[in-house]
């Protein structure tokens, strides 16, 4: 009897072991396969003001909560990023709504699905707004202090504004300029595709007047030339700084549930930028290289106001970038992933 019963403990004993192991190699299998499970999202590398909300998405585990996985597929120049969306090399990216509406008018099966940045209100620290405009120190000294000042500077001549037509750089000047009564052909815009250029440029004389973006008002502010006004003197509220997240018609057709999740991730990542200033500032800097001190501010809702997209629709239309009643907001976008 002894030596049955330990013979019956020995059984047991390996029994144990055998389900203990098995259930060991069950745990790794299952988090093997949740790891497995992550639906890679392919966007193109960027370092640029863009650059935050996709880091906290990443950083806070958003994308993770979702069943996504953000892919980096190496850097893009942002005129490439809608052929990429378009053709799957990258599986979404992020536009102004008149670009958004110029590429759909020029036959791009696309949608967008999120708002990105937005426009603060007068009660947001002014550091977040979209973008502030600079001159040299001595037209500064010689009197332009404000947007209004351009009026009589160089009166006669035009003047040269680094960046391109049909963007934000263009449109939300051109309504400042508006605001103040001066013709917007008192500007001539000279294409410069980055803001660290445009710092350059005005440095050295190339123009007369910049746009930037965070995060790179401080190093407009150490190379010594003076600022006149952000985009808040558009008058414009949010609308200037609406900026979309699309993906191709083809992609949210087969891939909803995903796209939904991405929408969620990104205004959870967005509503955390807002509320952690700092932290996603040094974020953001570690991955671009050089430090940051201020980003965009977001929306925080999933909604796609339709009023904040209709202005930009329209100054195309103005300037003869778009037939008249071509497109309407909900050409270029879709209220599919909005949660009410």
């Amino acid at each position: 009897m002894i030596v049955t019963k330990k013979k019956y403990s020995i059984t047991i004993f390996s029994i144990c072991c055998i389900l203990a192991f098995g259930l060991a190699v069950g745990l790794v299998k299952s988090a093997s396969s949740a790891e497995e499970k992550l639906f890679p999202i392919k966007t193109s590398t960027r370092y640029d003001c863009t650059l935050a909300p996709y880091i906290v998405a990443v950083n806070k585990g958003f994308f993770r909560d979702e069943g996504l996985e953000l892919v980096w597929t190496g850097e893009l120049p942002s005129s490439e990023y809608i052929t990429g969306v378009v053709t799957g090399t990258i599986d979404f990216a992020d536009q102004h709504p008149n670009g958004l509406a110029l590429d759909v008018f020029g036959g791009a099966k696309i949608k967008a699905v999120g708002r990105s940045i937005i426009e603060p209100d007068e009660s947001v620290d002014s550091r977040l707004r979209h973008m502030r405009y600079y001159v040299s120190r001595e037209a500064y000294d010689a009197g332009v202090k404000t947007i209004a000042d351009l009026a009589k500077y160089k009166e006669g001549k035009t003047l040269k504004s680094a960046g391109e037509v049909n963007t934000c750089e263009s449109f939300i000047l051109n309504k400042a300029l508006d605001v103040n009564n001066i013709p917007r052909d008192k500007l001539e815009w000279i294409a410069i595709d980055s803001d660290v250029a445009k710092i350059q440029a005005l440095k050295i004389g190339q123009v007369d007047l910049i746009g930037v973006h965070p995060p790179f008002f401080d190093a407009a502010v150490e190379s010594g030339v003076a600022q006149i006004g952000d985009s808040s003197d558009s008058k414009l509220g949010e609308t200037a700084g609406v900026y979309l997240y699309y993906f191709s018609n083809e992609f949210i057709g087969k891939h909803p549930k995903e796209v939904g999740g991405f929408v969620r991730a990104m205004t959870k990542a967005q509503q955390w930028a807002n509320a952690n200033l700092d932290e996603t500032a040094k974020w953001t800097g570690d991955f671009i290289g050089q430090e940051v001190k201020g980003n965009h501010y977001y929306s925080e809702t999933t909604e796609i106001d339709e009023a904040t997209i209709l202005p930009w629709i329209e100054d195309l239309e103005n300037t003869g970038g778009l037939p008249k009643g071509a497109l309407k907001p909900s050409d270029i976008i879709t209220h599919q992933f909005e949660v009410k």
